[in-house]
């Protein structure tokens, strides 16, 4: 499996998801890159339909399109459901995001 998903992620996508499933559209993640080298990617999720270059795959029950930056970058990495003091949302972990150093000077 490219990546994983935690209960606390998939007990809330799967609320969400609801009908846009059966009009069949898919959770997409999407890797945007950063800036430079240091800040490695960044993804944002939404509802969308997959387009023929697209990565679909089912996790816990959830139709997930990646594109392929998206797909590249989230191999073995993990999506959680974080509800704590300091934030509430999803928390995508991706180990192949990169972000090592730069000359930027933005650290």
């Amino acid at each position: 499996m490219p990546f994983t998903v935690t209960d606390k992620a998939a007990e809330n996508l799967l609320t969400i998801v609801g009908e846009r499933a059966r009009d069949g559209q898919g959770v997409r993640l999407l890797a945007r890159q950063g800036g430079c080298a240091c800040s490695g990617s960044s993804f944002v999720m939404g509802f969308d339909v997959a387009q023929d270059q697209d990565a679909v795959i089912e996790v816990r029950g959830i139709r997930f399109i990646l594109d392929p930056l998206a797909a590249e970058k989230l191999e073995g990495g993990s999506i959680d459901y974080v509800d704590d003091v300091m934030r509430k949302g999803f928390a995508i972990e991706a180990p192949n995001a990169g972000g090592g150093s730069c000359g930027c000077g933005g650290h």
